[in-house]
């Protein structure tokens, strides 16, 4: 079904793609807008690495400036929605271009470490020269260790110690504007000013973590083109501490083979534990190379690319293990649709693996305990103790149409009575499982040979099951489904049904008698 629709996106995206290349023709030009391309993309999800392909096909070329230009500006509708919002970003675009781009210290060693100087202030949207204690701030430096969020890798947190005396917990780092980094946090103690120096620590331990989960998902990309093919394409993902999330071009959901197989490959690739290698290049150096970039990102003149394992190169910003061994361990959790054409990965590595690896013992060890069974037991003891449920259930539902058939000493078949030569049984039964009526009504059909059948199954107050059966040579004469509406009403509820069966419901148990009574007229008064 998704590849259907994944082939109906592909069908519209082309007759569209084809009206552009009428109307520019029209217009003797040979470049389509890069307006034309983000609409195809964003509105009806048209891959636009095939827009390309068919471009250059039709001997046409993509106005690869303008689709960025449109890239970036639906980012800056999605991050900023609303006044207040708005007013804070031009803050940070007129700070942008007086201040210009942070330096980033963090590719450096460790690079959790460093000394800056503070260059701007942001409180509450408004630029200012100091915050005290119990401010929420946004903080611009001249340098930083703290890589702010982009490329999908959420932004460092930490803390700064300032010349002053003052304390700022970061909470979060980003690019609101250009490559001008603001960290934002609260100021803890005493006070922050512009000019300050301040010594900056990132929190290491979840920075090793986010490297671990961003160079596992260069190892997942290889990993799909690998199982799944060439076509295999970056679509988004998400970079935390705790999991990494990879979206990708795919028309249908991976088997479990598959799974399995990406996840082995990749595990394999951490085993090698080979260095990573990161180098920055021209563009076209780094292209020839044969490093993969994602369609959509905009990159200057030099680029860095890097290195994971032994076959994965891409371009990227982000920070990554010194060693693929550094991952440590890495899980699939989920594989599912979010898009058409788009499927995503949920995984985890290192200690979020490991985190998972013990919960699911933990579960699987108390599941054992309850069963009284090993962990590698559990498996055969729960499909054991699903055989012996089937089998009970089938004796409650033999029971329950024995007692619904009078079985205890009450025999149903006796309150038959004759309305117009016709044999009509309408009883009410302590069962309202409505499987069970049915079978019972099966039953007492066959013994009446021809007849109208009427059972209520009450099961509470306010809970009865009605059940109607007309035997074929008498349906028409009375419709088994009229009958059971008129029945229904009677007890505050409804149903219907074919002229020989009929099922449904009544909400006032204590007007069953008085039901029945209404089977029987109806049947004098329809037959």
């Amino acid at each position: 079904e998704e590849e259907k629709r994944f082939r109906a996106t592909l069908d519209r995206g082309l007759e569209l793609l084809e009206d552009e290349f009428g109307r520019m023709q029209g217009a003797g030009t040979k470049v389509v807008p890069g307006k034309a391309v983000f609409t195809l993309y964003d509105t009806f999800g048209f891959p636009v690495d095939l827009t390309r392909t068919i471009a250059e096909e039709r001997s046409f070329e993509v106005d690869e400036a303008g689709f960025e230009a449109e890239m970036k500006a639906a980012a800056e509708r999605s991050r900023f929605v609303g006044s207040d919002q708005e007013a804070v970003s031009t803050i940070y675009k007129e700070l942008a271009s007086e201040l210009g781009a942070t330096r980033f210290l963090g590719y450096d060693g460790r690079g959790t470490e460093a000394i800056g100087t503070v260059r701007g202030l942001v409180v509450d949207g408004v630029r200012t020269a100091e915050a005290t204690a119990g401010m929420k701030v946004g903080v611009i430096l001249d340098q930083t260790c703290f890589y702010a969020e982009s490329g999908g890798q959420i932004g460092d947190t930490g803390e700064m110690a300032c010349s002053s005396d003052g304390w700022v917990r970061v909470d979060n780092t980003t690019k609101p504007a250009g490559d001008m980094f603001v960290h934002h946090g609260e100021v803890t103690a005493g006070r922050i000013s512009v000019g300050d120096r301040v010594k900056l620590r990132v929190d290491d331990d979840r920075r090793e973590q986010i490297r671990a989960n961003h160079s596992a998902t260069h190892l997942l990309q290889l990993a799909l083109k690998q199982v799944l093919g060439n076509h295999v394409a970056q679509k988004g993902s998400l970079v935390a501490p705790d999991r990494l999330r990879f979206d990708f071009s795919h028309f249908s959901p991976m088997t479990a083979e598959q799974i399995r197989d990406v996840e082995d490959r990749v595990n394999a690739e951490i085993r090698k534990n080979l260095d990573s290698q990161i180098d920055v290049l021209p563009i076209e150096a780094a292209r020839q190379r044969g490093a993969v970039a994602m369609f959509g990102e905009k990159y200057g003149d030099t680029v860095r690319i890097v290195q994971i394992g032994g076959e994965s190169l891409e371009f990227c910003g982000g920070t990554h293990v010194r060693r693929a061994g550094d991952i440590g361990l890495f899980k699939i959790l989920s594989e599912s649709g979010v898009a058409q054409g788009v499927r995503r990965i949920e995984a985890v590595t290192g200690v979020g693996a490991m985190a998972y690896l013990r919960r699911l013992e933990d579960e699987l060890g108390h599941a054992g305990e309850r069963l009284r069974a090993q962990p590698f037991e559990v498996a055969s003891r729960v499909e054991g103790l699903q055989g012996s449920l089937r089998a009970l259930e089938k004796e409650v539902d033999k029971l329950k149409q024995r007692l619904a058939s009078g079985a205890g000493g009450r025999d149903l078949l006796g309150e038959v009575v004759t309305i117009k030569g016709i044999k009509v049984l309408a009883a009410s039964t302590e069962v309202d499982d409505v499987k069970v009526l049915r079978e019972t009504g099966d039953t007492l059909r066959d013994k009446l040979g021809s007849g109208v059948l009427l059972l209520a199954g009450v099961g509470g107050p306010d809970k009865v099951a009605l059940i109607a059966m007309v035997t074929k040579d008498l349906t028409g004469k009375v419709h088994a489904g009229k009958l059971l509406g008129a029945v229904a009403e009677a007890l505050g509820g409804r149903g219907g049904g074919k002229p020989d069966m009929a099922q449904g419901g009544g909400k006032d148990a204590s007007r069953v008698p008085e039901a029945l009574d209404v089977a029987r007229r109806w049947v004098e008064d329809h037959a």
